[in-house]
């Protein structure tokens, strides 16, 4: 998967739909990542409810897959 696949395959997630869109007037993908990573942590622990568990995964994969193409979160943990 290439960034921009990355960024395409993110923004038809629901996950991002409900998440703060920080991404959408820098176009930084640090904060689209960051975007994501939250929704999924405060999904995770029953915050929002209207997630279904099968998107949380999609969205935690997504996650895993493309911290590589992160500048600050490279070496961040998902534990969640």
């Amino acid at each position: 998967m290439t960034k921009q696949e990355a960024i395409v395959q993110a923004h038809a997630m629901y996950v991002y739909e409900c998440s703060e869109q920080a991404d959408k007037e820098t176009n930084d993908f640090d904060a689209l990542w960051q975007s994501i990573y939250d929704v999924c942590q405060i999904a995770t622990f029953g915050i929002l409810e209207d997630i279904e568990e099968d998107e949380i995964q999609e969205a935690l994969k997504w996650l895993k897959d493309t911290q590589i193409f992160t500048e600050k979160y490279k070496n961040t943990e998902i534990y969640f």
